[in-house]
């Protein structure tokens, strides 16, 4: 057993005992083909299938590099901004984030009408293109970790909590015949969406699909030439907020139904962009005003970080100003500490998750630009 395997199953022990007058087992999980699809009568969609992926395209411009696959996040504080995320001022809004599940977890707490996923990372889009087929063929929590997973455990239980439902998947083995169902799927819904293809898609999307399926719930982040350990899905998965509960996207059935719903209603739109560019970010915002929409929060991660040594952190702000806005609005960002860790850094974390009002954020930006980084995570709120 791998030492992420050994953490987690003492965490799910520790869950069993909290969890064990509210247990009910599930049946097994089906295999992800002959699962059906959401009914489209019963969703409000915002767009046609089509209109998506003539909307990808029109947002998205030419991908850059990154120096890692960044398949799961990274970040062990990422629940620590649940409740700023759960205002209900900045429900039914725009949302706008990076990377990877993680956002699906804060679609989870603030419901938005629509959420734009921005990466420089071609790959990003594609690996939503797999959650959305696994969403679409999933119906429950416990259907969807078989079909992203490639794993069918004997029984799943469906009781309250992502670790008493996680326990069946630790043991459970890959299915190479679930992966290749998972693949075939993707293409699908990439071939429905009409999302142009690049060079190198279909192998992309094999990396991706391998990745779940070779890895499973140990699956983290990797930096290349670095010896960091990182978070595993599993514990990403298993993340808590300030008050103790569990908050992540797979917590309970309602989140999942919540985020499920967003995803086959169109309402979650993949881009490749660059913050420090000015074509996506710009063309996001535009798309919000069409639409009517206020900017609810937008997760950057520490991408502001790679935009100082090109110069092109005025751009990153200038598409934030362009972005229609009030009070409410949030910058959601982390810093890493490395060798330097931020004053609100809790112990036992690497990250910190911080939050301020982009308007405070432009005010100052305006006032007198951001030198670093290190200014920008340190601005008073």
């Amino acid at each position: 057993m791998t030492r992420a395997a050994l953490l987690l199953a003492l965490s799910l022990a520790a869950c069993r005992r909290e969890h064990a007058d509210a247990r009910d087992a599930a049946p097994a999980a089906s295999p992800a083909a002959s699962i059906t699809p959401v009914d489209a009568a019963t969703t409000t969609a915002l767009m046609r299938d089509e209109e998506l992926g003539a909307l990808i395209a029109r947002l998205s411009e030419t991908p850059g590099d990154f120096p890692s696959d960044n398949y799961v996040t990274n970040e062990t504080s990422l629940l620590d901004v649940a409740p700023a995320l759960r205002n209900p001022a900045l429900k039914g809004r725009a949302y706008v984030g990076v990377g990877p599940e993680q956002n699906l977890t804060y679609l989870a707490l603030l419901e938005p009408a629509v959420a734009y996923i921005v990466d420089i990372r071609r790959g990003n889009l594609l690996e939503f293109m797999v959650f959305r087929g696994c969403f679409e063929a999933s119906r429950t929590r416990a259907e969807f970790l078989s079909a992203l997973l490639a794993r069918r455990p004997r029984a799943a239980d469906a009781g309250a909590g992502f670790a008493p439902l996680a326990e069946a998947f630790l043991t459970a083995p890959a299915d190479r015949a679930l992966r290749d169902e998972g693949v075939a799927r993707t293409s699908a819904v990439l071939d429905r969406l009409r999302v142009v293809r690049a060079k190198g898609d279909d192998e992309a999307i094999a990396r991706i699909h391998d990745a779940f399926f070779t890895r499973g719930f140990a699956l983290a982040y990797t930096m290349k030439n670095s010896g960091r350990k990182y978070p595993t899905l599993a514990e990403n998965l298993a993340a808590r907020d300030p008050s103790g509960a569990e908050a992540s996207f797979l917590a309970s059935e309602e989140s999942y139904a919540r985020v499920r719903r967003l995803v086959v209603e169109n309402r979650v739109v993949p881009i490749v962009g660059d913050f420090g560019g000015t074509h996506a970010l710009r063309a996001v915002a535009a798309d919000m005003r069409t639409r009517g929409l206020l900017l609810g929060a937008f997760y950057t991660s520490n991408v502001e970080q790679y935009l100082f040594e090109p110069k092109t952190y005025g751009q990153f702000a200038a598409s934030v100003a362009a972005m229609p806005r009030d009070e409410a609005s949030l910058l959601v960002r982390v810093w890493f500490d490395q060798g330097k860790p931020h004053p609100a850094q809790r112990p036992g974390h690497r990250t910190t998750q911080l939050t301020i009002a982009a308007n405070a954020f432009l005010a100052r930006a305006d006032k007198k630009p951001f030198v670093s980084y290190w200014e920008v995570v340190n601005q008073p709120p």
